[in-house]
């Protein structure tokens, strides 16, 4: 009688080392199935990751190849009255944009002053001027037709602005730290601008084209702009030596 209940439980005892044996190499069989699965979705994360890149830089190609890139380059020349009203001085300032970039160039080589009706201060006498304007940021950059013929571009962003005049009212004024401290020079002051080109389309590569670029100093990031300018300013005039070309866009 013990011995067939040993032999039971021998067979029971060696059933429940089978089972647990089973049951080991299942869950060793399931955590290398888990294992591979989480390999392979990783593996299409990164390919997914990497078809958006793609995709993205595709389609950036295609908008500058189609129907959304514009870029200009070459002189602008804006016009003054010297100060004690003795005749006209023209600026020759240099621009160039894409839709990676943005520059523009301005200084005054003539000894005379020159007066500069500006939008919120009224009359600036400016005995030296000297305005150096990057664009290091394009946050929308949007271009549709302007009329039946030409098409327009307008692009916004912050810029940085070096600059050096000499204001009859103001004294020499140039850039300053946001410390307040007005002694303190700083290489830039930093700003919010926009500019508007457009390709007329017909005539002269330049004859009609325009360019516009609208500087926003504050009081805070530009104090130095600020106080000679206000709050905004146009900076416009009669291209030349130029040329803008804006593709015609269908949306």
């Amino acid at each position: 009688m013990f011995g067939a209940s040993n032999k039971y439980i021998n067979s029971v005892t060696i059933i429940a080392i089978i089972v647990v044996f089973m049951l080991l190499i299942l869950n060793i069989v399931q955590y290398r199935i888990i294992l591979e699965a989480e390999r392979n979705l990783s593996d299409m994360n990164s390919k997914l990751d990497a078809y958006k890149m793609n995709s993205l830089e595709l389609q950036e190609r295609v908008e500058k190849v189609t129907n959304n890139y514009a870029s200009g380059g070459g002189f602008q020349k804006r016009a003054f009255e010297l100060n004690e009203n003795s005749g006209v001085i023209e600026l020759q300032d240099l621009f160039s944009f894409d839709r990676y970039h943005l520059i523009y160039i301005s200084k005054n080589n003539h000894k005379s002053g020159f007066k500069w009706e500006t939008r919120n201060k009224g009359t600036v006498i400016f005995n030296k001027f000297n305005f150096e304007f990057k664009a290091t940021t394009i946050d929308s950059y949007d271009s549709k037709p302007y009329d039946l013929n030409s098409n327009s571009i307008i692009m916004t962003g912050m810029a940085e602005v070096k600059f050096d005049f000499d204001i009859e009212s103001l004294g020499n004024v140039f850039p300053e730290s946001k410390t307040g401290d007005s002694s303190e020079k700083t290489e830039f002051e930093v700003i919010k601008y926009k500019l508007e080109a457009v390709d007329s389309g017909i005539g002269e590569s330049n004859k009609y084209d325009s360019f516009e670029l609208t500087i926003m100093p504050n009081s805070v990031e530009a104090p130095g702009l600020y106080k000679t300018f206000g709050e905004s300013e146009i900076i416009t005039g009669e291209l030349y030596l130029s040329e803008i070309t804006i593709q015609k866009s269908e949306r």
